[in-house]
């Protein structure tokens, strides 16, 4: 159960605030004007929309996955229902209005990211490919043997030693140095839960906090969870079929990394076929994915079945 001062901490920003207030100018004048007026009645198609508008509400309220994503969805269904509410009662200019604030404050005041507490580690590609994947990246002084330079010794005598050699001795060197580290393979993590994102995102920045509370819940020795901005390291996007069009509902994907290997991802698209079979159902094949990448259930009780969570936590 979230805590009050965990809710506050996370919704108490500028963006859910001045929105709101935004969205709730007509329901504020709608309750001004009848407590307030001498003719305070209202007509039976703006109590059909106020009714309608609770009812979305809560509705949303049942079905959304995080905090954050029910403050959006309530912030915007009140912004379209001032809208179409001033268009019926004050005409087009009015709503020009409104729709211009509306703008102005959306570029003003963005929606923010996850605010609360998370064991996420924000990962660049190299780091992603080092630890997660565990790819040594090659390091310059490491390419086989260079040309042969010369070092002068302490006695004023020239030596020539291959770079290979200097390699060598410039480890001897620094043995000993960085102590604590995980270098040894047996030192990596296991499992890595990690979200393909991009900043652009609603689905991703409301989804971040399922898988801050994920990770505060799973996090262990052998298990921990990352995110990665696809718009900022491309490649991994192409090398995960990630489509990076804003049109495109590929994101947020999540991926489940055992010894350096995806084992499972969510949304879970069709396998790859052998090359006989590849053109067979390719329409098929594609509707279906689409259909899964819409209606994944972004929850938390999802990514814990698929990716088995309870199970993997009390491995050894």
């Amino acid at each position: 159960m979230t805590s009050l001062a965990e809710l506050r901490q996370r919704l108490f920003h500028r963006y859910y605030i001045t929105h709101l207030i935004y969205g709730c100018t007509f329901i504020l004048f709608s309750v001004k004007h009848l407590l307030f007026s001498n003719d305070g009645d209202i007509s039976d198609a703006e109590v059909n929309a106020h009714i309608a508008l609770v009812l979305f509400s809560v509705w949303k309220a049942f079905m959304a996955s995080t905090a954050e994503e029910l403050a959006s969805v309530l912030i915007l269904y009140t912004k379209f229902f001032t809208f179409c509410m001033i268009y019926w009662k004050y005409g087009m200019f009015k709503t020009i209005l409104y729709l211009g604030g509306w703008i102005v404050l959306s570029t003003l005041f963005p929606q923010p990211w996850y605010q609360g507490p998370t064991k996420i580690i924000d990962l660049s590609e190299r780091k992603f490919r080092e630890d997660v994947q565990r790819r040594k990246q090659t390091n310059i002084n490491e390419v086989g043997e260079g040309p042969r330079i010369t070092e002068i010794t302490d006695d004023g005598q020239e030596e020539e030693l291959s770079s290979s050699n200097s390699k060598t001795t410039n480890r001897k060197k620094n043995k000993g140095k960085g102590k604590g580290k995980a270098t040894k393979e047996g030192e990596y993590t296991r499992y890595w839960i990690v979200m393909l994102y991009a900043n652009w995102s609603l689905a991703c920045l409301n989804f971040e906090a399922v898988l801050a509370k994920l990770s505060l819940e799973y996090s262990a020795d052998h298990i921990k969870f990352g995110k990665i901005d696809i718009d900022i390291y491309t490649d991994l996007a192409d090398e995960y079929g990630i489509s990076r069009d804003p049109a495109s509902f590929d994101l947020p994907t999540l991926l489940l990394f055992r010894d350096g290997a995806q084992i499972r991802r969510l949304p879970e698209l069709t396998p790859t076929t052998d090359d006989s079979n590849k053109n067979k159902n390719t329409a098929a094949m594609t509707a279906k994915d689409t259909i899964t990448r819409i209606g994944w259930s972004k929850k938390a009780a999802t990514v814990v079945k698929a990716f088995q969570l309870d199970r993997i936590l009390i491995e050894k």
